[in-house]
């Protein structure tokens, strides 16, 4: 594995375990889930590097996703909805907005543990098409 690979791989294991820490703290789910999608994001970035692909700056997983196909030829076989909701609460769940991330504002526990649950499943997906 590419020491750069490693970097974007260890940074969203720690922002997995962040996921895992506050997950059961509704009070704190909309940083869950920043922090699941920011695990997605790291994810979808170390496969780029592992590949010799130039890391764009973007957020959206969506789009990073689509690079992983067509770029590094790699397939997650990830759900385009579940990488839909990931995009979504990018900023939603950063700062104040007028709409909010759902009618209610904040994301429930169970919100987070689906966020969380997306993440972890991807992280794992990431590190089987990973070198050791």
């Amino acid at each position: 594995m590419k020491k750069g690979t490693k970097v974007w791989l260890d940074f969203a294991d720690r922002d997995l375990q962040a996921a895992r820490l506050l997950v059961d703290n509704e009070y704190v789910s909309n940083v869950v889930l920043f922090h699941a999608q920011q695990c997605v994001e790291k994810c979808l970035k170390a496969l780029l590097e592992e590949h010799g692909v130039l890391v764009p700056h973007i957020h959206s997983v969506v789009r990073l996703n689509s690079l992983v196909m067509e770029e590094a030829g790699i397939s997650l076989n990830l759900d385009e909805d579940e990488l839909d909701l990931v995009d979504s609460v990018y900023i939603d769940t950063r700062y104040p907005s007028g709409l909010g991330l759902l009618p209610s504002g904040y994301p429930t526990t169970e919100d987070a543990r689906e966020m969380l649950g997306i993440a972890e499943r991807i992280y794992n997906e990431t590190s089987k098409h990973l070198p050791d």
